[in-house]
């Protein structure tokens, strides 16, 4: 296995990595989880990181295209469930987040499996997924005044990027504008 996988490895990495961010959080909750914040912290460098790698040194494969999103999609998933489930946020707060993401990753799989696409990154997405872990995070350390606003602020953000991904694609399907690649 060459270099050119490292991005992917790295990944997978963040992905098996989610049990043990949910373990930690409830070995802690309903306090403040600094051992979770750190390895949260870790998770979305690694995401800066396999991208950087692979945009850098052209290790850019099909199955990372693929997987990453998925990827990211499950981090959130998973990180504001466990913060429901713990009882640090409300149904309320959680419910859009994670619809968003489960729309998401239906429409890429039908793009995927149906049409042969792959996602697309954009980078109002990028600025709302920063705001949003920036949120979690207070949260998990349990600064929630700061981390209710960053939430708040990146939950909106991210389900109207989530929306404009959908009109987007709707209006390349119907034969609008060529699809941009990644930024």
């Amino acid at each position: 296995m060459g270099r050119r996988y490292v991005p992917n490895i790295i990944t997978l990495c963040r992905l098996c990595s989610l049990p043990l961010v949910i373990y930690l959080y409830g070995r802690d909750a309903p306090g403040a989880s600094w051992d979770t914040a750190v390895l949260v912290l870790v998770l979305a460098l690694s995401d800066v990181a396999d991208g950087y790698l692979a945009r850098r040194y052209g290790w850019v494969t099909d199955f990372g295209r693929v997987l990453d999103p998925i990827a990211d999609r499950l981090l959130f998933i998973a990180l504001v469930g466990m913060l429901f489930a713990f009882g640090t946020l409300p149904w309320w707060a959680v419910v859009p987040v994670i619809a968003r993401d489960a729309v998401l990753l239906l429409g890429a799989g039908i793009l995927l499996v149906w049409h042969g696409e792959k996602p697309v990154i954009m980078r109002g997405g990028r600025i709302s997924n920063i705001i949003l872990i920036s949120g979690i995070q207070f949260l998990i350390v349990d600064w929630r005044t700061v981390g209710w606003v960053f939430y708040g602020v990146g939950a909106t953000l991210y389900v109207v990027t989530g929306v404009w991904y959908i009109v987007r694609q709707v209006k390349r399907m119907r034969g609008g504008r060529p699809q941009q690649a990644a930024a």
